[in-house]
């Protein structure tokens, strides 16, 4: 993981390619990316719990359940989806499917590899546009984001921009969501 960059409160996780050049972007709370940083640079020599992955990892760990790896494996409106694989007694499974940032937490207090599903990763990367600039697909983006966008390019009368938008968000209405419709841990 590289950094965090943060507008309103939201703020993208970057996660580089292990042999690669290429960057994913996860879009989440700053309050989560936050944590995730200050996780990611702390490693802890004794079982104690600094965030909530890791009480979910000591609790794990106490049912002799070993986090093997996370594994992106879709993306729903804006929110990318994986999966926790586990082992117990030498045989593997899936554990829970989650949010990326729910996830990613889960990977730094167990030190597990992230997977992303290679056709995930060549349709959702970072593409480099400029020395200092990228592009990012556009079902990355939260509704709120989408939304403030959308807003933005009627303003500036940007309306090439404001269609794309408008169809995203007309798409992400047909798609029944519920992390992101009535989640009661929604941010």
């Amino acid at each position: 993981m590289a950094s965090t960059v943060g507008q309103d409160d939201r703020s993208m996780v970057i996660l580089k390619e292990k042999d690669g050049d290429r960057i994913f972007p996860v879009v989440m709370s700053t309050r989560r990316a936050a944590t995730l940083l200050m996780r990611s640079q702390i490693p802890l020599s004794l079982p104690v719990a600094a965030t909530v992955g890791d009480a979910y990892n000591l609790l794990l760990m106490k049912f002799k359940i070993n986090i093997k790896r996370i594994e992106f494996t879709g993306i729903m409106n804006g929110l990318f989806l994986c999966k926790i694989v586990a082992e117990r007694e030498g045989e593997e499974q899936v554990v829970d499917t989650c949010q990326a940032q729910d996830a990613l937490v889960i990977a730094c207090a167990s030190v597990c590899p992230i997977m992303i599903d290679s056709e995930l990763f060549e349709a959702q990367y970072m593409r480099k546009t400029g020395d200092n600039s990228f592009a990012i697909n556009i079902n990355v983006l939260t509704r709120k984001m989408l939304e403030d966008a959308l807003k933005q390019a009627v303003e500036t009368e940007n309306f090439e921009v404001a269609t794309q938008i408008r169809d995203e968000l007309a798409r992400r209405e047909k798609v029944h969501n519920p992390i992101e419709d009535g989640n009661p841990y929604a941010e």
